[in-house]
């Protein structure tokens, strides 16, 4: 009832966001960043398209980014950061008339996304110009900033083997990239990863989350390739802003596992209604690559390696600290 009160403030367009997000149509953290700051946007559109009262926005964004928060944002701590980044930029709507509310909610929004473009343009610069030299690379689910880093690239500089995570179907969205610049793509089944991580000189993923102890956590999988990289000796780089730090972890936090019921997904592999019904599809979402896995962070500020990572993230969370004073 309470997401349905959520969407209910939304436009057809903004409904349509809220859906794609919930049934993670569309995939990735940042990417979801962006459309809840899209929705931001259309609330305030929409309660003055209505005459709604300042006090109305407030109260709708604020259910808005509660319910990302306690949904979205037990999985990437990113999302958390972001919509907090957002919001800040939003103090003192009360105060407003619409007008005016409309315009902050506008620049807030703004700025926060030419920050992010900022850092996402120096982690593919790092990536793309330390990737250079390699010839074969392994990319594992789907994350915008890999898929920037793709984008990045000309066809005739490298070949890019993907497998599919099936937990998500997280590989297409990198194979229509790859595909579409016209880069010698390999798509294969994620079971096939260690025959392929043979050839390859690196492997890269993005990352939901990382902890000041160098832990990345990212979809169901990561871990795996990140082994399997480990014990062939294949570099496994994680790229990630460093917004997405989760500092909670220095206070006795734990995270707790996001599991998900996959039947829907198992919906053709030919087994009847009744024998569904008696098995468990529950799988998690996301899984800790541990630190000793990864060879390196690929963040906005350089290439840090992960036996490295504590003090850089010690740093930037003072940072963030400071800020908030």
């Amino acid at each position: 009832m309470r997401m349905e009160k959520i969407r209910g403030s939304l436009s057809e367009n903004g409904k349509k966001m809220f859906d794609d997000i919930v049934s993670q149509r569309v995939l990735g953290a940042s990417t979801h960043i962006r459309m809840i700051g899209d929705m931001f946007l259309d609330l305030a559109e929409e309660g003055k398209k209505r005459s709604a009262d300042v006090k109305t926005l407030k109260e709708e964004i604020g259910a808005l980014a509660a319910f990302f928060i306690e949904t979205r944002g037990k999985a990437s701590c990113a999302v958390t950061n972001g919509i907090h980044e957002m919001l800040a930029g939003m103090s003192g709507l009360e105060t407003m008339e619409m007008d005016q509310a409309e315009k902050a909610i506008n620049n807030a929004v703004s700025a926060y996304r030419e920050k992010t473009r900022e850092n996402l343009e120096k982690i593919v610069e790092y990536a793309a110009r330390f990737s250079k030299n390699m010839k074969k690379i392994l990319v594992f689910d789907y994350s915008s900033t890999v898929n920037a880093f793709l984008e990045a690239k000309e066809g005739a500089d490298i070949e890019v083997f993907i497998p599919e995570s099936r937990s998500i179907n997280g590989g297409a969205a990198f194979a229509r990239t790859t595909a579409a610049k016209g880069i010698r793509t390999h798509f294969i089944p994620d079971a096939a990863m260690m025959y392929y991580l043979r050839q390859c000189d690196g492997a890269f993923c993005g990352a939901e989350t990382a902890l000041p102890d160098g832990t990345a956590y990212n979809t169901t999988g990561s871990e795996m390739a990140a082994l399997v990289c480990k014990t062939l000796g294949v570099p496994f780089y994680v790229l990630t802003p460093m917004m997405k730090i989760d500092g909670r972890g220095l206070y006795g936090y734990h995270r707790e596992a996001v599991v998900n019921d996959l039947k829907s997904r198992f919906a053709s592999v030919g087994l009847t209604e009744e024998e569904m019904e008696k098995i468990d599809f529950s799988c998690p979402e996301l899984l800790p690559i541990p630190a000793e896995y990864i060879t390196g962070f690929i963040t906005e500020l350089g290439i840090i390696p992960a036996a490295g990572f504590y003090a850089a993230a010690a740093g930037y969370l003072k940072q963030l600290e400071g800020g908030k004073e």
